[in-house]
């Protein structure tokens, strides 16, 4: 038995896969009356230092670039590639949306990283288009998930590489 369990053991250490699916996840609260949305995207904190290192926009630890205002940007600017809400169909020609900002971001003992975003919003919106491919050119596996709040009603939506774009209804 203590033979069959060391073999077994010795089986997944060497072809067993550490990493096989990779998955971030984001929480989206569209308050209406202050007319803002906020974004809490939370992310493997190694993949995605990992992926800031193979681009060049960070060196080492993801904490160590938190206060240099342009690395900062530049990570706020990669964020946005691959995350971005926009009004599906804006009746004016005209978004009714800001610009997404990174408000901030902090790491976690447990793995993850936790980025803050937030817009603003001038007019109530009707339709909004979800891009949420973070990771996804890095890991063909990559599953991402989105919570969607708004009016103390909570929707779940989920992002594969097939399917990296969402339409939600807010009515």
């Amino acid at each position: 038995m203590k033979k069959i369990l060391v073999f077994l053991s010795l089986f997944f250490t060497f072809f067993g896969s550490a990493h096989e699916y990779y998955f971030a996840f984001a929480e989206v609260e569209y308050d209406e009356m202050n007319g803002r949305i906020e974004v809490t995207l939370t992310v493997s904190t190694h993949d995605f230092e990992y992926y800031l290192q193979q681009k060049r926009i960070i060196q080492g630890d993801l904490n160590k670039n938190k206060s240099d205002s342009l690395k900062f940007q530049l990570i706020e600017d990669e964020i946005i590639k691959h995350f971005s809400l926009k009004e599906f169909q804006s009746t004016l020609n005209k978004s009714n949306l800001s610009e997404m900002r990174l408000d901030g971001f902090e790491t976690s003992l447990t793995g993850t990283v936790e980025f803050y975003l937030s817009l603003d919003v001038y007019q109530p919106l009707e339709t909004i288009e979800i891009v949420f491919d973070v990771l996804m050119d890095q890991h063909p596996n990559q599953q991402n998930k989105l919570y969607f709040i708004t009016r103390d009603k909570k929707r779940t939506f989920d992002f594969l590489n097939s399917k990296k774009v969402q339409i939600v209804e807010l009515n």
